[in-house]
């Protein structure tokens, strides 16, 4: 009888299961698309992939977050763009009452496009992005202004942070661009409708360099958001930038050569086979021979 080398059969069973186990692992890759995927495969490439996919992630929320705060600097800058337009129609209101030959009724009709200038202003302040009242300081969730021109909110700010450490104010101080019903370009308007509806020239002409003085805050801050948006933009473009450069790291590290593994899973197969038919071989050969 026949009695097969155990030495023979057991290195014979080990290549084979070296080759099985190779195999699964070519077709997982081709399945997967991945060289990597899981620690085994590559500890020192799963390990990197690891970092440069956390790194990405980190990447993607800023890109998500800045994009926000784009729209949301561009609903501020809309409504100062507006509040501007809107003073420059005072302006040319205030000059207008201020000349000698314009009657007393001329200027209470005038007063009346003032009062609905100060109301655009208000809401221009009032502005919102998402819910969030832009010109309130911290208090976010409340309108800036009621419709007389009082200011409803604080003076703080609040800002967002990126993973690269650019910072940006998100929401404004409204009485320092705006000011109140005693101040700033809301004051002003309240001063000059009440000039025009009592017909004091003196008065009206007086809010010309005030209102000149508003329409200057309110380009500064047009000025200070430019800045800020300048920053979002660059942050979202060197995000870009960098996101492209993990992304090829990342698939030279865990991609997988789908070609050069297809060819890979042929050889395997064909060592498998060629193992499984030696095996075969093998276990006719008596013990005798094998010693002989």
């Amino acid at each position: 009888m026949a009695v097969p080398d155990l030495t023979l059969f057991n290195r014979m069973a080990f290549a084979l299961d070296n080759t099985t186990s190779s195999l699964q692992q070519v077709q997982q890759q081709m399945a997967s698309g991945k060289k990597v995927n899981q620690p085994s495969d590559n500890p020192m490439a799963f390990a990197q992939a690891s970092v440069l996919s956390a790194q990405n992630s980190a990447l993607s929320n800023d890109t998500l977050l800045g994009q926000q705060v784009q729209a949301q600097l561009s609903t501020a800058d809309n409504a100062l763009s507006s509040a501007a337009n809107s003073i420059n129609s005072a302006i040319t209101i205030a000059t207008e009452a201020s000349d000698a030959v314009t009657s007393t009724s001329s200027m209470a009709g005038l007063g009346s496009q003032v009062e609905s200038i100060l109301q655009q202003i208000i809401g221009a302040a009032n502005s919102q992005y998402g819910g969030t009242y832009l010109f309130a300081g911290n208090q976010v969730a409340t309108a800036a202004y009621d419709s007389s021109g009082n200011y409803a909110g604080d003076h703080g700010t609040n800002s967002v942070t990126f993973s690269d450490g650019t910072k940006v104010q998100t929401s404004f101080d409204g009485t320092s661009i705006f000011g109140d019903t005693t101040s700033g370009i809301i004051g002003t308007l309240t001063s000059l409708a009440a000039a025009l509806n009592s017909g004091n020239k003196t008065a009206v002409a007086a809010t010309l360099s005030q209102l000149q003085a508003g329409l200057s805050t309110i380009a500064s801050a047009r000025g200070n958001l430019g800045t800020a948006m300048s920053s979002v933009t660059s942050m979202l473009n060197n995000a870009s930038a960098e996101s492209t450069t993990i992304q090829t790291s990342l698939s030279n590290l865990v991609d997988a050569d789908v070609a050069q593994e297809a060819a890979h899973e042929q050889e395997t197969l064909l060592e498998q086979q060629a193992l499984v038919s030696l095996g075969s071989s093998l276990s006719k050969i008596p013990l005798v021979n094998i010693l002989a």
